[in-house]
């Protein structure tokens, strides 16, 4: 066989290799014989897949169908860290290790912590929350219809909750505006795209900047009153221009 047509051969294989695996990942159930007619391959040569390539990963087969095996003991404590750390509760655990995420995250035995917390019921439409995550995620503008006022062209950079209510930190021409997330009733996502400024990211992970969000408005107010620039301009964070 010829170097091209080898090479030819082994990237197949390995696109066929990953396309099962990512499906598998997502909890598809593969049936064999749709397969064997998507890649165009024998289904003997799909079994040498299964039981020779991809042997390392637990997987059942059943008629002629093969998904992952439902495994508790499956390691999910990468995705509880990162939880943890882009949550920002990852600081309230002395020890954030895999082993202690491992403890956390199983649901048979007895949960060994509990973080305290209001009981009080969070006033945000779960829609908008949702909404707001993706285009923080994906670095999209995002129009708000707050208390009957539309607002637009807005860079959503973080949701973040302070005891007792969730807030929108966003920017809208270099200055940051701070939004009461009980207070959105619509969000609309645009197809724009803004680019992050690492100022405001860093600011706004401060913890002092999170304290003073339920009393961002009076502040703002404050600076109206005694200053002569508007008070969503008193935020603009050094180096950013208007």
């Amino acid at each position: 066989m010829h170097t091209k047509e080898l090479a030819q051969r082994h990237d197949k294989l390995a696109l066929r290799l990953s396309v099962i695996i990512s499906r598998l990942l997502s909890g598809e159930i593969l049936s064999m014989k749709a397969l064997s007619s998507e890649f165009g391959v024998s289904e003997r040569t799909l079994r040498r897949d299964f039981h020779q390539r991809l042997f390392h990963l637990d997987i059942t087969a059943d008629h002629g169908t093969w998904r992952l095996s439902k495994n508790p003991l499956r390691d999910h404590t990468p995705g509880a860290l990162a939880f943890a750390r882009n949550t920002g509760i990852a600081h309230l655990i002395p020890s954030p290790s895999r082993k202690l995420m491992q403890l956390l995250i199983d649901e048979n035995g007895t949960s060994p912590c509990l973080i305290g917390h209001t009981q009080q019921q969070v006033g945000t439409v779960p829609d908008c929350f949702l909404r707001l995550a993706e285009a923080i995620y994906h670095h999209r503008t995002v129009s708000l219809l707050v208390k009957g006022i539309r607002h637009d062209d807005l860079d959503p950079y973080r949701l973040i909750y302070s005891h007792p209510n969730w807030y929108l930190v966003t920017s809208q021409r270099g200055a940051i505006r701070v939004i009461r997330l009980e207070e959105v009733a619509s969000v609309f996502l645009s197809e724009q795209h803004f680019q992050r400024r690492s100022e405001i990211g860093a600011l706004i992970t401060v913890q002092d900047f999170i304290s003073a969000l339920p009393h961002f408005h009076f502040i703002s107010n404050v600076i109206y009153t005694f200053g002569e620039k508007h008070p969503e301009q008193q935020f603009r964070p050094k180096g950013v221009k208007k």
